[in-house]
């Protein structure tokens, strides 16, 4: 009997300790539309499908007008995209469809939601129109609070901060963009993505990460000489450990 007992223990104590253990990886994809460039969405796309994600977000502008032809393409280049892929709502995509029904139909999701992934929490915002608005925002404090995940990512359309003066137009309302970081330094998110300024940047403020990625398959909005003007996604993965980022630039 005390042998049984203690292999019993053994393989509990083994279960706990492999429960404890995961390791996954989820990818980031830009803009598509915004002076869409012929092909090199698609071709993004398909490098990020070879990588494996557990899951994809799309930051926002995969559409440009959300017109039938435009919404029957997209729903074409998607189809073989085997994981889920999330897309946030961008001031494109929401063009001619201000309250969101066609977006949300098709997207088969609300405008914002999280969900929960191993051990993180994965908040999808829209801020398509430059801010959240009060009630939005009440529910961003609440899904915040309301974990305990190791790790937190917030994924919206425009960028609370810019990259320099030169883009301060394309930000969000910078009233609220002072209070969301506030937000995001008191609850500890990890990560930041933004799309819309079609450009990568990189930044990290009191300990928060935030990152532009708005070059999936739009025009640049500097030169793509630059490695920040080349069309790129990102791959994150994601540990017990921490958390590891890679980013995976096209040549034109």
């Amino acid at each position: 009997m005390r042998n049984t007992s203690k292999i019993l223990a053994i393989i509990f104590l083994f279960i706990s300790l492999y429960s404890t253990i995961y390791a996954f990886t989820f990818a980031v994809i830009g803009d598509r539309a915004g002076r869409p460039v012929f092909g090199v969405f698609e071709r993004n796309l398909s490098e990020v499908v070879k990588r494996k994600p557990d899951f994809i977000v799309q930051l926002g502008d995969i559409l440009v007008e959300s017109s039938d032809e435009e919404y029957r393409y997209v729903g074409s280049i998607l189809k073989n995209v085997s994981v889920p892929f999330y897309i946030v709502p961008g001031n494109h995509d929401l063009y001619k469809d201000p309250k969101g029904a066609r977006f949300q139909s098709f997207t088969k999701r609300p405008l914002y939601y999280y969900f929960d992934y191993e051990n993180a929490r994965f908040i999808i915002l829209n801020n398509a129109s430059g801010s959240l608005g009060k009630v939005q925002l009440e529910w961003l404090i609440e899904v915040l609070k309301g974990t305990n995940k190791k790790y937190k990512f917030v994924f919206m359309h425009q960028p609370v901060i810019s990259p320099s003066w030169f883009f301060l137009f394309h930000k969000a309302d910078p009233v609220e963009s002072k209070i969301l970081m506030k937000l995001f330094e008191e609850y500890h998110v990890n990560y930041v993505f933004s799309g819309h300024i079609h450009m990568y940047y990189r930044k990290e403020i009191n300990g928060v990460v935030y990152i532009i990625s708005g070059i999936g398959g739009a025009r640049p909005y500097i030169s793509s000489d630059l490695d920040e003007g080349k069309p790129h996604f990102i791959l994150i993965k994601v540990s017990d450990e921490g958390i590891n980022e890679e980013v995976v630039r096209l040549n034109w």
